[in-house]
């Protein structure tokens, strides 16, 4: 069956809408809502921009929260922006992303411990480079207050980087998670999602849901490990959010509140694995938007013509 972007941005408009008025019950459904995004720099762009536009587009108020430096965020047509200040330029981001797109290269060529340690050491790396960003947003007083008082309905980010989903808790509003996933598997641990290591394949194992004996033992100790890498990846994210949030808590536990997740995920051309009921697969949204196909005349002819 053959599907557009345009369906799937609007399942996701609904499953946004229906979010926020289910946060908020008095609310009439004829009002056009506000929706705050937290989106995360890189190629996660994409998707949200999409939803971001389409939302705007059908009435409703979007204010997109960025760092004044980025690779590819910026304004578009149909919502407004707000920019914070980071301590960091442009030279200093683009060499972050080259030295993570030279390891994801040279990764084809190692082991898998091989894999794991260059990840390990470039997620460590990289979690310092996101936790300075998330301080710049979620330490700013001035602009957690101005978005305070904007009373949103919802709002919407990629977990992988959890600033928004703190955001969300700080400002009491329902989140909306719109990922492909994370790699160490938090996401599927937050929701309480099951994920048998004999049948579902890890991300560094690069197996498929039909393993032998012994890759399904190294899927188990791969499934042993990932505890470990969401651990140092997210350490510091505990810490700020409950400095942020001024209670004991932890990433996993502000995720595992999270009333939907979008997962751009699509089971006929991937693995299947098992889903929650508030998991929604929306594999399609990036997909480009297909022309009408021309019209075509078709002529029988045959022998018994002449």
């Amino acid at each position: 069956m053959v599907r557009t972007n345009a369906l799937y941005v609007l399942a996701v408009h609904f499953f946004i809408y229906s979010t926020a008025l289910a946060a908020r019950p008095g609310r009439m459904t004829a009002q056009p809502g506000k929706l705050l995004v937290v989106p995360m720099d890189g190629s996660h762009w994409i998707g949200i921009k999409a939803v971001a536009e389409e939302m705007g587009k059908r009435g409703h108020r979007v204010l997109v929260v960025m760092p004044e430096v980025s690779m590819r965020l910026g304004p578009g047509i149909h919502y407004s922006t707000r920019t914070y200040p980071v301590p960091y330029g442009k030279n200093d981001l683009l060499d972050t992303m080259v030295t993570r797109q030279s390891n994801r290269l040279h990764a084809n060529k190692t082991s898998f411990f091989e894999r794991v340690g260059t990840f390990m050491s470039g997620m460590k790396n990289f979690s310092e480079f996101v936790r300075v960003t998330a301080e710049s947003l979620l330490l700013n007083e001035e602009l957690v207050e101005f978005l305070k008082e904007q009373k949103f309905d919802a709002l919407l980010t990629n977990p992988v980087i959890p600033t928004g989903a703190v955001l969300a808790r700080k400002l009491s509003l329902p989140p909306v998670y719109l990922l492909r996933g994370i790699p160490c598997g938090l996401d599927l641990a937050s929701a309480a999602c099951p994920s048998p290591p004999s049948y579902v394949p890890r991300f560094f194992t690069r197996y498929t849901d039909n393993m032998s004996f012994g890759e399904r033992v190294v899927n188990t100790l791969a499934a042993l490990v990932e505890p470990l890498v969401c651990k140092i990846f997210y350490w510091e994210f505990d810490g700020l959010a409950s400095r942020v949030l001024q209670e004991d808590t932890t990433v996993a536990e502000i995720l595992a509140g999270a009333p939907i997740w979008l997962e751009r995920y699509d089971f006929t051309l991937e693995k299947p694995r098992p889903l929650m009921p508030n998991m929604v697969l929306i594999g399609g949204i990036n997909c480009g938007i297909r022309s009408p196909l021309a019209k075509v005349s078709i002529f029988l002819f045959s022998l018994t013509c002449l």
